[in-house]
């Protein structure tokens, strides 16, 4: 299964009543063998995949013997719906994957015991984990966190070096940089872009326009949920994509797009996840490839992280035992295994796993583990909107879902509209979601 590396916020699926989520767990059948058994639902679905997940499995109940663990794997298209039923019926799993926005909503419909989770990742060690993996996913209050990060993917701008070579320049390093390469590559007669960017309406293109956005210190809320969309620092950052998409592809560029212009060439540099790795190297050139983060006032990098919930409402049994196998997840050794499931793609968010010959020396990962360091700096420097001052706002889910960010950044940049309206028109929407 190819992942998705859009990061699906607030689905309709999930979004039950509050007090669909209040409900106790159902009590489980006392096991005639003495043990706790809990289920772990996760996204797993290919054989191999599952094979991998089960020898995880299987080894923490060596080390564990009085708990066993069910493996759940679901499909990725009836997840959404399979957590809203079973959370809303009190069946849930006792440990969950979930993408940060999925775990958002759990926790919103109290899904989740933030406890929990708290106690396993300080139980692990706050220092252990990459900065940007625990900012990003905190609790609105800022308290606790949504879930126990457990593997990421990240977004930059991807860079060509030996394209920029030839052309006698250095990799850039901030917006003025990025904006020379991509003015000394324009030569749309021939299809050479200067850059491959999104710029449908769509959630790819928000997060891209985010990084940018947030590079300058713009964001769609302050600390206090003001809706801070029409700003000057908002502004500027519009006016410099709308600027840089001009020497990207014509029209309204998607995932696709982008793809396809930076694996063939036709642009020194493009806006993508670390799902594009595989298909660099498949084209040959990921000797030549190298990470950089949009940069103005602060590095910015885009990104989801993959984190494992665990549910609230169980007996204290239960949540012992998915307390120590999610925290046996974090050891290194059963994490690399996780995150060697798809090489390249998925990244780590512990510190530990990046230095480990099982990790850095894997035959798949070889071609392009000369971008360790920047790769792991794009997960410390993970923001995103909406997570602010230490608090992760559940209502960017309902913004992300309107459209308002990608609508006003396609029509600035594919329709040409005047950009001052656009921010209010786009600040009026957001405002308008938050009554």
């Amino acid at each position: 299964m190819k992942k998705k590396f859009i990061c699906s916020l607030l689905v309709a699926a999930m979004t039950v009543s509050m007090a669909a989520g209040c409900g106790q767990k159902e009590e489980k059948n006392s096991s005639e063998d003495g043990k706790v058994h809990i289920q772990f639902m996760h996204m797993q679905v290919e054989q191999e995949r599952q094979d991998v997940v089960q020898s995880i499995i299987d080894d923490f109940q060596k080390e564990n013997p009085d708990i066993v663990v069910e493996p759940i794997p679901v499909n990725e298209d009836d997840y959404d719906a399979k957590i809203a039923t079973q959370g809303g019926n009190g069946e849930l799993a006792a440990v969950v994957e979930y993408s940060q926005d999925q775990a958002k909503t759990s926790v919103a419909n109290q899904f989740t015991s933030v406890d929990a989770v708290k106690e396993v990742i300080e139980g692990k060690g706050l220092d252990e984990f990459y900065e940007g993996a625990l900012n990003v996913t905190k609790t609105e209050d800022g308290e606790s966190y949504v879930g126990v990060p457990i593997s990421s993917w990240v977004q930059g701008i991807w860079v060509n070096t030996e394209m920029l070579k030839e052309k006698q320049m250095e990799v850039p390093t901030n917006w003025d940089e990025v904006l020379e390469v991509a003015k000394a590559f324009y030569d749309p007669d021939n299809r050479m872009y200067g850059i491959a960017l999104p710029t449908s309406d769509s959630a790819f293109t928000e997060q891209v326009f985010s990084q940018f956005a947030i590079s300058n210190g713009a964001n769609v809320f302050d600390g206090d949920k003001n809706v801070t969309v029409n700003t000057p620092e908002m502004k500027e950052a519009l006016e410099y994509y709308t600027e840089l998409a001009s020497y990207s592809m014509p029209g309204s560029t998607e995932v696709a797009d982008v793809n396809d212009a930076f694996v063939g060439k036709n642009a020194p540099m493009a806006m993508y996840s670390t799902y594009i790795l595989g298909n660099v190297k498949d084209a040959g050139f990921a000797d030549d490839l190298t990470l950089v983060l949009p940069n103005k006032k602060q590095e910015a990098a885009y990104g989801c992280i993959i984190v494992l919930g665990i549910a609230e409402g169980m007996s204290e049994e239960e949540t012992e035992a998915a307390k120590k196998f999610v925290s046996y997840m974090l050891e290194d050794e059963a994490n690399v295994k996780w995150l060697n499931m798809a090489p390249g793609g998925v990244q780590p968010v512990l510190k530990s796993v990046d230095e480990m010959p099982e990790y850095t020396e894997l035959e798949a990962r070889t071609a392009y583990v000369h971008m360790n360091d920047a790769i792991a700096n794009a997960v410390e420097n993970l923001q995103l909107f909406g997570a602010v001052d230490g608090k992760n706002f559940t209502e960017m889910g309902d913004v992300t879902n309107t459209g308002a960010i990608s609508k006003m950044v396609n029509n600035a940049v594919v329709q040409q509209a005047d950009i001052d309206s656009e921010l209010e028109a786009a600040q009026s929407a957001v405002e308008g979601l938050m009554k």
